[in-house]
């Protein structure tokens, strides 16, 4: 399976989507938290002695512009976030993707190849984990498969010896058939 760059940021949009949310959540409450602890501090210092000196219109004014200042800078930054959280929340919802394919092929009883994520994809503990235990199902499928291979050939071995002793066997041969049918079907 060949790793090919992935062209789609959106992969898991409802997963994706709440990830973006939960940064810009962040970015806000942080941007108020900060905002609010920056301003109170100043005010608590320097506000008498800022009014001492600004005429109370002009102070209110350069106030005014250091909100217009920080509520446009918060409004510029927000896409730059967007677009990083929706980088940073692809590197999780492409592994995702890829191991829920991953693992309905396996599903459909289709065990072969390994799976691959991107050497920046995050989930590679996982996706490792998911391989072994892919190889370790495919080990214990084969050997399951040898066992009921081995009983059939048990069972028409018997057959062969029961029908070579006649009539006597019907209700044993029966059996043995229906047991090898059985185990045909256990086999897929």
């Amino acid at each position: 399976m060949t790793i090919r760059r992935r062209t789609r940021l959106l992969i898991l949009k409802s997963f994706q989507i709440r990830y973006i949310s939960l940064i810009l959540l962040l970015l806000f409450s942080a941007a108020l938290l900060t905002g609010y602890t920056v301003y109170y501090t100043t005010w608590v210092m320097f506000g008498e002695k800022l009014a001492a000196v600004y005429p109370q219109g002009l102070l209110l004014e350069i106030i005014g512009k250091v909100n217009t200042v920080l509520l446009l800078r918060l409004l510029f930054i927000s896409p730059l976030v967007i677009l990083i959280g929706l980088v940073l929340s692809n590197r999780i919802a492409g592994p995702i993707y890829r191991i829920q394919r991953f693992i309905k092929k396996i599903q459909s009883g289709d065990y072969t190849g390994k799976l691959k994520l991107r050497d920046k994809d995050e989930l590679q503990d996982l996706a490792a984990t998911v391989n072994s235990l892919v190889s370790k199902l495919e080990v214990e499928r084969k050997a399951r498969l040898e066992k009921i291979d081995a009983a059939i050939s048990e069972i028409d071995s018997l057959l062969d010896e029961t029908r070579s002793k006649g009539g006597q066997t019907a209700d044993l041969e029966k059996r043995l058939l229906a047991a090898r049918e059985n185990l045909k079907d256990a086999r897929g």
